[in-house]
């Protein structure tokens, strides 16, 4: 029978004409008490990934919120690039050195010559 094969073992069987019927009732007990043990531990990991997908949503939820951040803040940065760079062309045209035009921005003198060179092409 099958909880000989799992290590338990059946109660006897009667010694009479009944003996198949009495052992087939056994074996569909065997099975029925099996298949919902099966049954109980789908269930409980079924339970334990509905938890983890809610999580996971919760990340990525969370994730998305930061990346949109992120994009502001990016964007943020690019538009004070951008007023950096036309500041420092607007002082160019004034006729301030690129030194002098380094120190009102805080940059080097390299950077405001590299903005100054991209701007003549």
């Amino acid at each position: 029978m099958l909880k000989n094969l799992f290590g338990k073992k059946a109660p006897a069987a009667p010694a009479n004409n009944e003996s198949a019927k009495w052992r087939l009732t056994m074996e569909l007990a065997e099975i029925e008490e099996i298949s919902e043990k099966m049954i109980r531990k789908i269930e409980e990991r079924i339970a334990a990934l509905s938890d983890i997908e809610a999580r996971l949503d919760k990340k990525a939820s969370a994730l998305e919120e930061i990346v949109a951040k992120a994009a502001g803040i990016g964007s943020a940065q690019g538009e004070m690039v951008d007023v950096r760079h036309r500041g420092v062309i607007a002082l160019a045209r004034k006729g301030l050195k690129a030194d002098e035009i380094a120190e009102i921005f805080d940059m080097t003198k390299g950077e405001v010559e590299l903005i100054l060179n991209l701007q003549r092409q």
